[in-house]
């Protein structure tokens, strides 16, 4: 009884460490945190793995293929002390462990109790927002559970824009939005009501209500008409379709989108944000063309604000290219756009019966490909190590969903690999 509800707390706790990613050494530009911790912890079972169970090739060797750039400019930058570019490069070397881990929990019936430690953590993160919002930022940061806020621009006209627990309001806004397709994964497998999507997405409208944040809800937008186009033929859409027209659109006609109409259709606030966007991104590109093996972060930041004014890109792609080089930003772009393009490639009947198990993997990806053309998510301990995930799934073998696995004693032997390890 102990052991199975290990097995069962313990993915838990990895999605709702993951996206709640909580400082635990502060006072630096990049704190080490939760995420960080768990790493190392993750590293430790991996090895384990190697040495007892062994592990499922294809993934494992393209975690490491996609490391190699970062080790390299990591110690590169460590002899030139550039500090910034050595924690990014080692969150990318924890990536491996943390991606494989997250590849394996996915594959067994553990799978329900991570996603739920994902959507908890998502939570907690609106909580987090609630609280700043209402006058309780003080009180996080001396306790410990935000680090100082370094957001300088903290306002939009009169209306305060939360941070959150990652230190920008459109960083927390992203982490928030995975609620999406979290719960949209969680209904259509059927492994809750409807009430999840209707609490899901509430979770996402308060978020981009107190930061304020256009993007987030954009792409999830997109993910809920990416889930719908799969599962149109599922008798589960017209339940969402129902909730859509007779509740959601009502209430938007009545109460406003969040942060308000002006927020959204005045151009004189979307003018200025999209040029800025638009020249921050072509000079991320005119950057990586010109140094197309990479800069690191200082360097990256340096070229940059020569060229555009600005340290940052506005897209994670972009700002990648410009860190680690135009080949290891491909590569990366390639890895999420395989399981989206599945995904939307099959009839959607034959994904009805055969429940492939890698649609949750599928749904969050549609998510990261679209948040990553708004920000440059990739310097988050977060979205590295859910896109080395995806990555990890993209080159696996495809199979049915866990539930329908086989059942010979060498297949089950490898698929309880990790519970073995528990």
């Amino acid at each position: 009884m102990i052991l199975q509800r290990a097995q069962t707390l313990v993915p838990w706790l990895l999605g709702f460490v993951l996206v709640l990613s909580l400082p635990v050494v502060g006072g630096t530009e990049q704190p080490v945190r939760l995420t960080d911790v768990a790493g190392a912890v993750l590293a430790l079972w991996l090895v384990l793995q190697l040495y007892h169970a062994g592990v499922h090739a294809t993934p494992f060797l393209t975690l490491l293929a996609l490391s190699v750039m970062p080790l390299l400019w990591g110690l590169y930058t460590f002899t030139e002390g550039d500090v910034s570019t050595v924690v990014l490069s080692v969150r990318w070397l924890l990536a491996i462990p943390w991606g494989y881990a997250l590849f394996i929990i996915s594959r067994t019936s553990a799978q329900t109790a991570l996603v739920w430690g994902l959507w908890w953590g998502c939570v907690a993160n609106t909580v987090v927002l609630a609280l700043q919002t209402f006058g309780f930022g003080e009180a996080l940061i001396d306790v410990g559970l935000v680090v100082p806020d370094t957001f300088s621009e903290g306002y939009v006209g009169t209306q305060y824009r939360a941070p959150g627990l990652h230190g920008h309001p459109n960083a927390s806004a992203a982490v928030v939005s995975l609620i999406v397709p979290l719960s949209l994964y969680l209904y259509f497998a059927k492994r809750a009501r409807i009430w999840v999507i209707v609490m899901g997405v509430g979770v996402m409208l308060a978020a981009t209500q107190f930061t304020l944040t256009r993007s987030s809800l954009l792409v999830s937008l997109l993910t809920v008409v990416a889930a719908l186009t799969v599962y149109r033929s599922s008798k589960r859409f017209l339940r969402v379709m129902l909730i859509v027209v007779y509740i959601g659109l009502p209430l938007i006609v009545w109460f406003g989108p969040p942060g308000g109409w002006e927020r959204w259709v005045d151009t004189e606030s979307i003018q200025p944000n999209l040029s800025e966007r638009i020249r921050t991104s072509t000079g991320a590109l005119e950057v990586s063309l010109e140094h197309p093996m990479g800069l690191g972060i200082e360097g990256g930041r340096q070229e940059l604000g020569q060229t555009t004014g600005f340290d940052t890109s506005h897209n994670a792609y972009l700002q990648t290219a410009v860190q680690y080089g135009l080949p290891f930003a491909a590569a990366l772009v390639l890895m999420t756009l395989v399981l989206p393009l599945r995904m939307l490639v099959l009839p959607p009947r034959m994904l009805i019966a055969a429940k492939p198990e890698w649609m949750l993997e599928a749904m969050v990806a549609v998510q990261l490909f679209g948040l990553f053309w708004f920000e440059e998510h990739l310097n988050s301990p977060v979205f590295i190590m859910l896109t080395a995930w995806i990555a990890a799934t993209a080159v696996a073998r495809v199979r049915p969903a866990p539930e329908q696995q086989s059942t010979k004693p060498a297949t089950l032997a490898r698929e309880h690999a990790y519970d073995r390890a528990l």
